[in-house]
């Protein structure tokens, strides 16, 4: 008896081959007969946007299909898209939490989720009941430290999480845009977008909007960058190239492991420099009050002497991100 066809597999075929309408036709006829891997398969889809018009709302409901129907791997991301509502696809930070809870009970990433954020002040919709202290500095307007602004705790979730998928980092090429390797920063980095992002990191970045008092969603992906010995990130500014239409306004670093040697932050116009204790998070602006890049905002992640620098950051937008997708799609 010859085999069934996986309907996945062969939706893909049919993609490669230019038959998307097919392909589409196939893997929905899949989900409504209760395939986890169709609805897993189509979420990926309506994720991308490369194939099929870009959906997040569609997505994160696939994705919820996908893991009521036994695909595991589905729920970390059904979740998140709960817990986020990315592209205004829409917040239920309750039906997340009871769905993180749920896996808590057999899984220990989940529990630990659990505790730290049942460790957090937090209202039911997931925002911080109150901002976070911070301390105006005095090297310029708009900068500002706050002392504790993660716990230990929350600093060696966010380092264990971005272990596996820490590469050499990149930076805007000015000519082109485009993210590419350059001696200017030697380290490791990695990022969590919308998809990858836990309740815990979106909780976070609720506290840094909360900080900055400007919107979750002008906040491009946390990123955790990693310098060993000897790395550095030499002199330049976090504003996009001239003419960006959606400029970064400001910056927040927040320091992630102690016991490291040099590495401070150094700003030469201002004559200023930041090392930054465990959990310690750093707010500098981009752009001066006429919306350029602010020149005293130049800056510099002097290298490391000895052990590893670890740190969160996270660039904050004008605006929220578009995250529509490619336009044009036809279904």
């Amino acid at each position: 008896m010859a085999a069934i066809p996986d309907p996945s597999e062969a939706a893909a075929r049919l993609a490669e081959q230019g038959a998307v309408p097919q392909a589409y036709a196939l893997l929905t006829r899949a989900v409504d007969d209760g395939d986890a891997g169709a609805a897993a398969t189509l979420a990926g889809w309506r994720m991308a946007g490369t194939l099929v018009r870009r959906d997040l709302a569609a997505a994160r409901d696939l994705y919820g299909r996908a893991a009521a129907l036994g695909a595991d791997a589905a729920v970390p991301v059904h979740i998140a898209l709960l817990a986020n509502g990315a592209g205004g696809s829409g917040r239920d930070w309750p039906r997340a939490y009871a769905l993180l809870r749920q896996r808590a009970a057999k899984d220990a990433l989940a529990r630990r989720q659990i505790e730290l954020l049942d460790a957090m002040a937090l209202d039911d919709n997931g925002d911080p009941v109150a901002a976070p202290a911070i301390a105006s500095l005095p090297a310029a307007a708009g900068m500002w430290r706050s002392p504790a602004f993660l716990t230990p705790a929350e600093c060696l979730h966010l380092a264990d999480s971005a272990a596996p998928t820490l590469q050499p980092a990149s930076v805007v090429d000015p000519r082109t845009g485009a993210l590419v390797q350059h001696p200017v920063r030697r380290a490791h980095a990695t990022s969590f977008p919308f998809v990858a992002e836990d309740m815990v990191i979106h909780a976070i970045n609720r506290r840094i909007a909360a900080a900055t008092r400007l919107p979750v969603a002008n906040g491009e992906p946390l990123q955790v960058l990693g310098y060993g010995t000897g790395h550095e990130y030499r002199l330049h500014s976090d504003a996009l190239p001239a003419g960006e239409a959606n400029q970064r306004v400001s910056t927040v670093l927040i320091v992630l492991q102690d016991g490291f040697t040099g590495g401070e932050t150094a700003f030469p116009q201002l004559g200023w420099q930041w090392r930054g204790r465990l959990g310690e998070a750093l707010h500098f602006p981009s752009l001066d009050p006429a919306g350029r890049a602010d020149g005293r905002m130049v800056h510099a992640g002097l290298p490391v002497g000895a052990g590893v620098k670890l740190i969160a950051s996270r660039w904050i937008r004008a605006a929220p991100l578009d995250l529509t997708g490619p336009p044009g799609r036809p279904f």
